[in-house]
């Protein structure tokens, strides 16, 4: 038996949804406070807590990161949280205590990381949630290292993660979210397998990913527009999966008439050619920061 409190709790957190618009009050600063400590208490790899969090409420700067980060709500959010992979920290301790310090270069402990900065940016988004903060997370602030190491002033060993905006919001702003597949999830039963992997077969995929999931959500287009995807998704296509499956996806549009959200998911919006672009500007202010996980 579930305590009644304890599940109203759980409810939150299963019925949390990502906020883009806020109203205009400031997060009082002792319920702030609870949030943050709720991150920094959160499981971490040998307790090495390689995790900084720069807490912005400037109003210049919350401006200067949504032109950065492209989403104009950021700016109306009270608190901005960024989260940073930050082995800076470790190694000042390490000098001081005069240890050997080599983190950056094992890619292993970089992952291990990277689950720490996460276990902190989770922590806080359920504290939000049971507070009656919205939150939404930001990922596009891997697109703008360069920028957001001069606003923030960044030392090396450290990298920019993720980004949340914490604000309180209409009464009623919550249906505007949970409309359609912006709130549906996969089930239990697609997600959690028992003792070993379970691969998908395509009919559980039409069952709960096209249908339940996705409402069998279709854009249909005509004319320009229609040629225009088609144009686009067969050039990513034939680029990552071969001329030959290019083809096939450009007759599904054309029989559809239109785009399904897979193709406009994996294809347009996440464009895999563009992400694969962004790779060498990764790599680069990764080894400017002093990160080094290539060489043997």
């Amino acid at each position: 038996m579930i305590d009644k409190d304890i599940e109203h709790s759980l409810n939150l957190l299963k019925n949390r949804y990502s906020c883009r618009q806020f109203i205009s009050r400031r997060i009082e600063d002792d319920v702030l406070n609870e949030i943050l400590q709720v991150g920094i208490r959160a499981a971490s790899g040998g307790n090495l807590q390689p995790v900084t969090v720069i807490m912005i409420r400037d109003q210049s700067k919350k401006d200067k990161i949504r032109e950065l980060c492209w989403q104009g709500f950021i700016a109306d959010a009270d608190t901005l949280l960024v989260y940073l992979l930050d082995y800076h920290r470790l190694n000042s301790w390490a000098r001081v205590q005069q240890a050997p310090f080599g983190k950056q270069y094992s890619f292993t402990d970089f992952v291990i990381s990277m689950e720490d900065v996460m276990c902190v940016a989770q922590s806080i988004e359920c504290a939000a949630t049971l507070l009656g903060v919205g939150s939404v997370y930001i990922g596009t602030v891997n697109y703008v290292y360069d920028e957001l190491k001069e606003l923030l002033n960044l030392p090396p060993l450290t990298i920019p993660v993720v980004m949340s905006c914490l604000g309180y919001t209409k009464s009623d702003n919550e249906e505007i979210h949970l409309q359609g597949h912006l709130r549906r999830k996969l089930s239990q039963e697609v997600v959690v397998h028992n003792e070993s992997y379970q691969p998908v077969s395509d009919e559980t995929v039409k069952e709960e990913i096209v249908a339940s999931k996705y409402q069998n959500w279709l854009q249909k287009m005509s004319g320009e527009v229609l040629e225009k995807y088609k144009a686009e998704l067969f050039e990513v296509a034939k680029d990552v999966n071969g001329e030959e499956y290019a083809a096939e996806v450009v007759k599904r549009i054309e029989e559809q008439q239109g785009i399904n959200r897979a193709q406009f998911r994996l294809g347009y919006h996440y464009n895999p050619v563009r992400l694969r672009e962004h790779n060498k500007n990764v790599f680069r202010f990764y080894k400017q920061q002093g990160f080094d996980f290539w060489s043997e």
